[in-house]
């Protein structure tokens, strides 16, 4: 026997020789003892025989025991096979589930796709009628209407004002799903957008008597780039949802700053209400499509289901992350957390710290002023007197240890009379060359005299405009230029002047008109041309500080030219001359289609007095301190655009935005009325093309015309003709313009309801250059 008690691996067992041995010897002793030999072979024949007979006996059982043990194998051998048969009979089926399976999902997939975008398409189809009904319902509503009419007028525009909400997010849920909706990044003011959707949604809350608060971080920079429209529709979306569900009580939409990094600021919005309240079980299953608290909910406050749906996809593109917390009968609070980019010179910089001096008796004041400074490199030393002040303005600074004095900040009514000699100590000193005097005056204003320059503000005022003022954001090497002082109401401004000499490259005459002026009022010599050919004939012909080029003409547009310009400075060595690009664009990709072109900079259109100081002030001190502009290596180094017509805003835009042209008023002056006149005559024949091209069905020569009426148009406040004719230009450049005759009607009605408008503002000017 073998290891384990398996059969020995010889042919011949061994009891098989033992008894074929005993009986050899069983038989030779048996014939012995029958020829009458001598000795025991009866007994030997006996003995072996037995011996023969048992191991003939345990041969044979080992036999059988051997047999046995083959017959398991060769039925386990068999029961082996057979199982290897059924997995590859069971692997044959899993690998046919799994093909059909992966059909059925591609099947689904192509299902909903599908289904997406009919939903897309269906979303637009009756968008586009919608559009056309609404316009012309607040147009009738401006005639001479009875109450029953208008009451059935009002409940018609604001059936079709919900059903095109619901149109407006399946159309926004389909292009999510389909990954179709990109975020388009703008520099924008972050207070503006608050403050504005707040006083927008508090209409909505007045008829329930509910009270919208914003509560926004004075550590929160108020400059900054994202996607202004895409933030605003998730504010609105909650804060929507808020009123919806609040019968009363206060909303509050809270923005706190959680942190930043070199090139983004970390923001946290919170919209708090004291409504009906979510369940813990519920709060799961908000943000899945078509998802609301409980089926009663749709039938009692109405809505689609994809609101929060919406938001939450929107808030995972930024990058983000969105949630709720929320008691049953104690109202919800809703937040979400993005990171926002920084705007050129926002970045902060090493050595950069600057200090206040503040003269107050009054300890609450002190610790207000403290909390606005705390966050930024601006250290505060608080002293009681002007006296004290007096004496810290003459202290010795301690070189690599006390920065500058940036601002002296005085609190009128602990000063008295030592006004006048705290005056002379910040203009006289020669260690603190750079700080300038805030105000802080109680109740009444003191009369400008009694204070000298400086700005004043209110102590009751808001913390932003101090910190507004405390800490400009300046994309420039000369802060001083831009910075934004806050004047007494009804005082002159006065403008910075940059004595630079600017080829003004436009081909509409508005936004022509409305450049040379605002350069010309801010001490530039300008030159002008309209279109890209003529620019290179006045680029060779003199020499020039600055080109501001229009992006889109015809013939030669402001890329090319700026490529041909380019190519002629490498030809001849010469030194890179700043051209800045002027579009009415601010799509994803501009900047870098700017960038690649050969350009420096990027204003955005229209064109206002603020973003065109900045340019002139970053290249004018470029040019005046002899350096060389260097052209733009990265995509992110090309200073943002500010916010243009917003692709999709909730809100209905003005006819007339009357704070642009007052803005004109007071930049340019009289010329304001030459402007809106040389609009009013130069838009007819401009919509005359784009019915010609509505009927030929041009999508190029119509998204061409809408471009260049949709600038002209917001340079004169024509804010809602703007955005028909972006309407236009951004349907056409998708392809998406189907009913080209009924978007061109639209933008008609808008042109009548504008030119109405500027006409008597336009009469309102000219009557007392007239009298």
């Amino acid at each position: 026997m073998g290891r384990h008690g398996r059969p020995a691996p010889s042919s011949t067992p061994a009891s098989l020789w033992i008894a074929a041995v005993a009986a050899a010897v069983c038989a030779t002793a048996g014939v012995m003892a029958r020829i009458g030999a001598n000795g025991p072979w009866i007994d030997i024949a006996a003995g072996t025989g037995v011996l023969a007979l048992l191991a003939a006996v345990q041969a044979v059982r080992r036999w059988r025991q051997a047999q046995d043990q083959l017959h398991t194998l060769q039925q386990r051998s068999e029961s082996l096979l057979l199982e290897r048969d059924q997995l590859q009979q069971r692997r044959q089926q899993q690998n046919q589930l799994e093909q059909e399976l992966l059909s059925a999902k591609q099947a689904a997939e192509a299902a909903a796709l599908a289904k997406g975008e009919f939903l897309a398409t269906m979303s637009h189809e009756i968008r586009t009628p919608l559009n056309g009904i609404l316009p012309m319902l607040d147009l009738i509503a401006r005639g001479q209407l009875g109450n029953d009419q208008r009451q059935m007028l009002q409940t018609a525009a604001t059936s079709s004002q919900q059903l095109l909400r619901i149109v407006d997010d399946i159309l926004d849920y389909s292009r999510l799903e389909a990954k179709g909706l990109n975020l388009e990044i703008t520099t924008f003011n972050l207070r503006e957008l608050l403050e504005g959707l707040v006083q927008l949604m508090q209409r909505a809350a007045d008829p329930k008597g509910l009270q919208l608060s914003l509560e926004l971080d004075p550590a929160v920079r108020l400059s900054v780039r994202g996607d202004p429209v895409r933030l605003r529709q998730v504010l609105s979306n909650l804060l929507v949802n808020a009123i919806k569900f609040t019968e009363r009580g206060q909303i509050r939409l809270r923005v706190q700053r959680q942190g930043e990094t070199n090139a983004q600021h970390q923001l946290r919005f919170e919209i708090a209400d004291s409504g009906i309240g979510i369940d813990d079980a519920l709060q799961a299953r908000l943000f899945q499509s078509f998802s609301q608290a409980d089926a009663s909910t749709t039938r009692l406050y109405g809505g689609t289901g994809l609101g929060l749906a919406i938001c939450k996809r929107i808030i995972d593109l930024m990058h983000g992350r969105i949630g709720v917390h929320s008691t049953v009968g104690h109202g919800a609070t809703f937040w979400f957390e993005i990171p926002l980019l920084k705007v050129i010179g926002d970045l902060p910089a090493v050595g950069n710290m600057r200090r206040a001096l503040l003269i107050t008796r009054d300890a609450v004041l002190a610790q207000r002023i403290e909390r606005v400074t705390q966050h930024h490199d601006l250290r505060l030393h608080t002293v009681e007197t002007s006296a004290e002040a007096i004496d810290a303005l003459r202290a010795p600074q301690r070189p690599g240890i006390d920065p500058a004095l940036a601002w002296v900040i005085a609190d009128t009514d602990g000063l008295r009379h030592g006004t006048q000699a705290l005056q002379k100590a910040v203009a006289g000193n020669d260690r603190h060359p750079g700080a300038q005097l805030l105000w802080l005056y109680g109740d009444e204003a003191p009369a400008p005299e009694s204070l000298g320059p400086g700005p004043a503000l209110s102590r009751q005022g808001a913390d932003s405009e101090l910190h507004a003022l405390l800490h400009p954001v300046v994309p420039s090497a000369r802060p001083a230029a831009l910075l934004a002082e806050v004047e007494y109401a009804g005082s002159p401004t006065a403008l910075p002047q940059f004595p630079l000499r600017v080829l003004l490259v436009e081909d509409n005459s508005v936004n022509l008109l409305v450049a040379q002026r605002l350069l010309q009022v801010l001490g530039c010599e300008v030159d002008t041309v309209t279109q890209g050919e003529q620019a290179l004939e006045a680029l060779h012909a003199r020499p020039f500080d600055v080109v501001l080029m229009d992006c889109q003409m015809p013939v030669l547009d402001g890329y090319d030219a700026t490529r041909r310009w380019r190519a002629h400075e490498a030809a001849r060595g010469a030194a890179r001359l700043p051209i800045v690009a002027m579009t009415a664009n601010a799509m994803a990709g501009d900047r870098e289609r700017c960038l690649q072109a050969g350009m420096d900079d990027y204003l955005s259109k229209p064109i206002n007095r603020e973003t065109l100081q900045a340019v002139l002030a970053r290249w004018g001190s470029a040019m005046n301190d002899d350096a060389a502009v260097q052209p733009p290596s990265l995509p992110g180094q090309m200073p943002s655009p500010p916010a243009a017509p917003p692709a999709r805003d909730e809100s209905p835009a003005p006819v007339l935005d009357q704070d642009v042209l007052d803005e004109l008023l007071e930049v340019i002056g009289p010329d304001t009325a030459r402007i809106i006149g040389v609009f009013l005559d130069d838009t007819p024949p401009l919509i005359r093309q784009l019915q010609d091209a509505s009927v030929a069905a041009d999508l190029d020569q119509l998204r061409a015309l809408a471009h260049s009426l949709k600038s002209a148009s917001a340079n004169v406040g024509a804010m809602a003709l703007s955005a028909a004719a972006w309407r236009i230009e951004h349907d056409a450049r998708a392809g998406t313009l189907e009913r080209p005759a009924v978007a061109v009607a639209l933008l008609i009605a808008e042109f009548a309801r504008a030119r109405i408008a500027l006409a008597g503002y336009h009469a309102r000017l000219r009557a007392p250059l007239q009298g």
